[in-house]
C-alpha cells in the first residue's frame, strides 16, 4: 500500500527560516515506512523528520509487530525500528551516500533495506 505526500512546515533552528513543502511518505506492507525529505536550498538534518516519521509509524494498526522506517534526504539515510507495544524506537547510524572512505555507504543502505524487507515477507 502506498500513501502520498504530506504537506509540512519545518522551522530551522534559528527560527528565522521556515521551509514549507511536502514530505513524501511511502508505506510498504504497513510495516516499512520510507520518508523522503525534498530540500534544495538549505542543509536540512535528516533527523528533523523523525517526529513526523514516528507519528506515521505509530498510526500503524498492526502494532504487535515491530515497524521499520527509513528517513532520507537523498544524501543521508537513517533507519528506525519501532516497538509500539513498549513505545520505544531505535535509530541506526546515519549513512551518507557520498563518502570518501573505502566503505560505500549506498551499498550498506541497500543491504539494510534488503534485510528489512526480508524480515517483513517471512510467514
Amino acid at each position: 500500500k502506498i500513501r502520498g505526500e504530506k504537506f509540512v512546515k519545518v522551522e530551522i533552528n534559528n527560527g528565522d527560516t521556515v521551509l514549507e513543502g511536502f514530505i513524501d511518505a511511502v508505506v510498504v506492507q504497513n510495516q516499512f515506512w520510507v520518508v523522503v525529505i525534498e530540500e534544495k536550498r538549505f542543509n536540512v538534518n535528516v533527523l528533523q523528520a523523525l517526529p513526523q516519521t514516528l507519528a506515521y509509524m505509530m498510526a500503524n494498526p498492526n502494532s504487535e509487530m515491530p515497524g521499520f522506517g527509513m528517513i532520507t534526504t537523498g544524501d543521508d539515510y537513517v533507519f528506525i525500528k519501532l516497538n509500539q507495544q513498549v513505545r520505544q524506537y531505535t535509530l541506526s547510524d546515519k549513512f551518507t551516500a557520498i563518502s570518501r572512505d573505502e566503505n560505500n555507504n549506498l551499498f550498506r543502505v541497500l543491504r539494510v533495506i534488503k534485510r528489512i524487507t526480508g524480515l517483513l515477507v517471512q510467514p
